[in-house]
């Protein structure tokens, strides 16, 4: 692959890069496409823009099971998931939801709860790895992001992402993705399981962010085992996220995935502490479920 700008620049054109409109749907007004981008727990956000005076709600990553009602994921500690309440009732969250951003297909990303309640024909945008096994599961309506698509004035852009240090994207971890939503007036990067390597920091250049979604928690394994050794982070440390502000100096990030999966020791408060520390309050926001970020 060539170089990751000339491959954004050919894929997307100035419409990543410079904002640009899309030709096939022209601005109405300035508030036309501002995107809301809400936490609801762990890594699920939801975000909701209007098009065409029609508003749109995509859910990512859904994890829709009640408190405890799903097992711990392998190798860390035996405390059942989602550790954390919903902070709404289910059936409110999924009222009008428009389609599903599915970053990757784990069970802290689509647990056994969204398998079974979701449609089976909701529209889900999902990487190319995930089509057969989302198939498999009875899923029909499926919108594949190989690079970029559009869909209801939205442009959905991936990026190849490391879900770990040395990650080559053989099983079980598979492949992981990040991804850049921008409507003609907003945008929102979201990270994805990612570590913050030469892969996310050329994305991230690339696109420039206003506001980059960032999954943390620094998820790890703490028992051997046959995957990955013991301490190996998962997702974005709090140092790395003091990186990426560097990195991006204008640029908010939202920091998620936290509290709510076992293997995932960063706590918000944890977070907050650090943030405060490092007197990074007005780079990295930390919402509570529930909450939506501000624009920047």
């Amino acid at each position: 692959m060539t170089d990751l700008r000339t491959y954004v620049a050919s894929l997307v054109g100035a419409l990543v890069l410079s904002g640009c409109v899309p030709a096939e749907s022209p601005a109405k007004n300035d508030a036309d496409g501002a995107m809301d981008v809400r936490l609801i727990r762990s890594a699920t956000v939801l975000v909701t823009y209007t098009n065409a005076a029609r508003s749109m709600k995509i859910l990512v990553d859904p994890i829709l099971a009640d408190e405890g009602a799903e097992p711990p994921i392998d190798y860390s500690n035996d405390l059942k998931n989602p550790r954390i309440k919903l902070p709404i009732e289910k059936s409110e969250l999924m009222k009008g939801v428009s389609a599903v951003l599915l970053t990757h297909y784990h069970s802290d990303h689509f647990d056994m709860e969204a398998e079974r309640t979701l449609p089976k024909d909701i529209l889900i945008f999902c990487q190319p790895y995930d089509e057969a096994h989302l198939r498999e599961k009875g899923f029909t309506n499926l919108k594949v992001v190989r690079d970029v698509v559009h869909w209801e004035g939205l442009t959905v852009s991936r990026f190849r992402a490391s879900h770990h240090q040395g990650a080559t994207g053989a099983p079980p971890f598979g492949e992981s993705s990040s991804y850049f939503l921008q409507t003609r007036n907003d945008d929102v990067f979201f990270t994805g399981d990612a570590i913050l390597d030469d892969s996310l920091k050329s994305s991230l250049r690339a696109t420039q962010p206003k506001r980059i979604v960032a999954n943390t928690g620094e998820c790890q394994f703490t028992k051997e085992n046959p995957l990955l050794r013991p301490g190996i982070t998962m997702t974005l440390t709090a140092a790395e996220l003091k990186e990426a502000a560097r990195l991006l100096p204008s640029s908010k990030i939202v920091a998620v995935h936290m509290d709510a999966i076992n293997h995932c020791p960063l706590t918000k408060d944890a977070l907050r502490r650090y943030v405060d520390e490092e007197q990074l309050n007005d780079r990295i926001l930390v919402p509570n479920e529930g909450e939506s970020a501000p624009h920047p």
